[in-house]
């Protein structure tokens, strides 16, 4: 409570539920400023390593309907009861008990912003994000932007969403950011495969900003999680880097692996 007082002026507390083995699930939210909110469907963040989110998947694989079903009618109503315009993240944990059969499901945060894992959400809707929220501040409706039809959220296909890093992977497992200058620098490319990040030949990273590089994108029309898995997988062997370390190989061996094919995974599991 002292911490509270001194941080925010007030006392008051509230207590989160601990769960152990938790699956990170968030619904993209728009809003136009008639009052209308639509939802752009929900992406799975469970793959993270001290809490960084490194891979990215929209829909989340594995999820029972009723529980989807759930936590984006959650975040519809937590846009509604705030009047909220724009775009924003609704995120939400849910139990790896519960995530098959179960309803258990809770409300982490509201992100105001664009994030980093869009593109996936923006893959599988064929909705430009960046371009809507522009639209939407600018006053548009979701008429006038085409976003008021009753399947807009639906999604096609898979999308996964890795995160390249420089980085170095130590013999004791840990990670140290890494840098320098780049020898080769060479996109993977192709039918649904998009690269979204800066870099070239004779560029010299700068250790003032953040370790990410790049975000590799795949998309698979098939409902087959394992089809959208053996293209991220191509494409990630593809990206040729050169002069620095990256974690290339970190997220091969992840997305080889049977717990992350299978989907019997949560945010500890890395």
């Amino acid at each position: 409570r002292s911490e509270a007082n001194i941080a925010f002026g007030s006392g008051d507390l509230y207590v989160e539920e601990f769960l152990e083995r938790a699956r990170h699930i968030e619904v993209q939210i728009l809003g136009d400023k008639s009052g209308n909110i639509v939802h752009l469907g929900e992406r799975e963040c469970s793959i993270q390593r001290r809490y960084q989110k490194i891979v990215e998947i929209a829909p989340a694989p594995n999820l029972s309907e009723t529980l989807r079903a759930n936590i984006i009618y959650a975040a519809l109503n937590l846009a509604k009861s705030v009047n909220y315009t724009n775009l924003g993240t609704f995120e939400f944990l849910v139990s790896v008990k519960t995530a098959y059969e179960g309803d258990s499901f809770f409300f982490i945060e509201t992100n105001a912003r664009l994030q980093v894992e869009h593109t996936v959400t923006e893959a599988v809707t064929g909705v430009d994000i960046v371009q809507a929220q522009i639209q939407l501040s600018e006053g548009s409706s979701f008429t006038d932007i085409g976003l008021d039809g009753p399947n807009i959220g639906a999604p096609r296909g898979f999308a996964i969403q890795t995160r390249i890093n420089m980085e170095t992977l130590m013999e004791d497992g840990t990670v140290k950011p890494s840098g320098g200058t780049l020898r080769s620098y060479e996109v993977p490319n192709g039918p649904g495969v998009r690269t979204d990040g800066f870099g070239y030949a004779g560029y010299t990273t700068s250790p003032s900003y953040d370790s990410l590089l790049a975000k590799v994108i795949v998309h698979s029309p098939s409902p087959k999680f394992e089809s959208a898995v053996r293209r991220s997988l191509r494409a990630l062997s593809e990206f040729r880097i050169e002069g620095i370390s990256a974690n290339i190989p970190f997220l091969t061996n992840v997305l080889n692996h049977p717990d992350f094919i299978n989907w019997s995974v949560h945010t500890r599991w890395v």
